[in-house]
């Protein structure tokens, strides 16, 4: 059976590490927005066509900047937002005493 040590308390933690986590994740749902963005336009564009060819060229040209450009940009928001929260975190847990953290052996 797993013993009970000491609490560790946690007063803070680096605010960048946080950032490159809610970065990578804002890039992951950044790509995810941009396929589906681009199968759509692809599929617009194809009905709004008489010719299918035409259709897709225009809808995938549209779709492959977004794939390329949307990750990018829900990273950089991300980064952002993440490095906003850590500092704010640091602040709250440094001056409320931190938080306790139980480990087992």
């Amino acid at each position: 059976m797993a013993q009970k040590q000491d609490a560790v308390r946690v007063v803070g933690l680096r605010a960048h590490t946080l950032a490159l986590f809610q970065g990578t994740f804002g890039g992951v749902v950044g790509l995810v927005v941009a396929v589906l963005f681009a199968l759509r336009t692809t599929i617009h564009m194809t009905q709004s066509t008489e010719s299918v060819f035409a259709g897709l060229t225009l809808g995938l040209s549209a779709g492959i900047v977004s794939i390329i450009v949307l990750p990018f940009v829900y990273f950089a928001l991300g980064w952002v937002v993440g490095y906003v929260q850590g500092w704010v975190f640091n602040l709250i847990a440094h001056n409320s005493g931190g938080i306790e953290i139980f480990t087992e052996k």
